[in-house]
């Protein structure tokens, strides 16, 4: 509130006024009060991991599977195809994270085009799938890297399984 205080002083004298803050105060911290309890924080982002689970193993089209190796330095190795499903280690091919994304969109364009071309075994509703295996040497970013790169390329079909002792003896000899 404001007060004017006047002295009673012979002529004509001006007075003083004194503001009151108190109500502004009030007011300022209702209103951080109001915009602490309706803002939303940011809610975070998940993203679902498919683990194989126990019990019979899934048949896949030999055509429709791709195998991503994480190995040490940041490095990826991967094969599709065939190579894939029957561990061809010669036909590994090394590649890195600026290049892994076109190695997965031609993989999928691969998987589409047999079912046009008339592949053997192929079906229209066939999908791409991914099997990623990390080294004991690779690093858990890159991990999270690949899922990213699996996320954009709309991958959305991929499991993380185990890496045997004869895959990783393949990768310490590749490098």
């Amino acid at each position: 509130m404001a007060e004017l205080i006047v002295k009673s002083t012979g002529s004509a004298s001006r007075g003083n006024p004194r503001i009151d803050l108190t109500p502004m105060v009030d007011l300022g911290f209702l209103l951080i009060t109001f915009f602490i309890f309706t803002t939303t924080l940011s809610v975070p982002k998940t993203m679902d991991i498919n683990m194989p689970v126990e019990g019979p193993s899934m048949p896949l089209a030999h055509h429709t599977a791709m195998t991503i190796y994480l190995g040490k330095d940041h490095k990826l190795y991967h094969y599709s195809g065939t190579d894939a499903m029957n561990s061809v280690y010669e036909k590994l091919q090394q590649t890195d994270f600026h290049t892994i994304r076109k190695a997965l969109f031609d993989h999928a364009a691969n998987v589409k085009s047999a079912y046009i071309n008339g592949l053997k075994g192929s079906k229209k509703d066939d999908f791409p799938f991914v099997i990623v295996k990390a080294s004991a040497e690779s690093q858990y970013a890159d991990l999270v890297n690949l899922l990213d790169e699996l996320n954009i390329t709309n991958m959305g079909n991929y499991a993380l399984v185990d890496i045997s002792a004869e895959e990783e003896l393949e990768l310490q000899k590749k490098g």
